[in-house]
């Protein structure tokens, strides 16, 4: 039973989520574990993301300065197809708990650190969902600031899901400075010179996510090993696409060139454009 893996978990003998028969651990990462389990009445598998104690610290601070949402009622505002559905949320003991569509297949960061050939023919494709799901993350007014390979999920069926608001914000009608927040390799530059910030900042990430997948390389790889990831971001100035892969449309090459720009104005102003310039192009890459 669910309760059981919560109490292993968690340690306390009160916890468990009724109406769930727990099948198992699907994965633990370092804010929060994972479980797949099935709803008693429907028969449906679903994943059940409950925080880590620690990672709830970090969120209600988080929470208390940045937002007035948890993970769970962002995630549930969303109504895409290229976004993660949530069936349910609420608190588990005083830890939250998110219950999501369960996912078949694996991130877009695994497929770049091994299995590419599922990406053959597929990338300019996929992107386009990405973007598209990224898109209307800012349509409900919300920043995703964790939007990276890893956070991006491609099912058995080739469908790509945007996952993981554990870190969103709501969008505020003027930008404005927030704490460091997501993986150090995606950071905009406004984030890392403690600048005011926007959604812009999802569009550099995308920008990021865009140039590995078509390249294989990550837009701030320099030769001076003794600099952060951060300063690289700040500081290095990425090849362009066309002249890593040759065969990306100039149009395509050109638009994450723009994502990636470090000065906030000179970026597209909304991912539409982006899906619409990505649908153009939808042939084999």
């Amino acid at each position: 039973m669910l309760k059981q893996l919560f109490n292993r978990f968690r340690g306390a003998p009160s916890m468990e989520l009724p109406g769930y028969v727990a099948m198992g651990m699907i994965r633990e990462g370092s804010m929060a574990k994972i479980f797949k389990a099935k709803n008693q009445e429907t028969g449906e598998i679903v994943a059940i993301k409950v925080l880590k104690p620690t990672a709830h610290r970090v969120v209600e601070k988080l929470e208390a300065h940045f937002r007035d949402f948890t993970e769970g009622q962002i995630t549930a505002s969303m109504d895409h197809p290229n976004v993660i559905k949530c069936f349910d949320h609420g608190q588990l003991g005083d830890l939250p708990y998110v219950v999501l569509e369960y996912l078949d297949g694996m991130t877009l960061g695994s497929l770049l650190g091994g299995d590419s050939s599922r990406l053959v023919g597929k990338r300019l494709g996929f992107l386009e969902q990405t973007a598209a799901g990224l898109a209307h993350v800012h349509t409900r007014r919300f920043v995703h600031h964790d939007f990276c390979a890893k956070n991006i999920f491609v099912t058995t069926q080739g469908r790509v899901k945007v996952i993981d608001f554990g870190l969103a914000t709501p969008l505020l009608s003027q930008p404005s400075v927030i704490s460091r927040l997501g993986t150090a390799e995606i950071l905009a530059p406004e984030i890392l010179r403690r600048e005011p910030s926007d959604y812009r900042v999802d569009i550099f990430a995308f920008g990021i996510v865009a140039y590995e997948v078509l390249t294989g390389h990550w837009p701030f790889e320099s030769s001076e090993v003794h600099q952060t990831p951060m300063l690289k971001v700040l500081n290095v100035k990425p090849v362009p696409v066309e002249k890593r892969v040759p065969a990306v449309p100039a149009e395509v090459a050109t638009m994450i060139m723009r994502c990636l720009e470090k000065e906030t104005a000179k970026r597209p102003t909304n991912l539409n454009a982006v899906v619409s310039i990505l649908a153009r192009h939808g042939g084999a890459l």
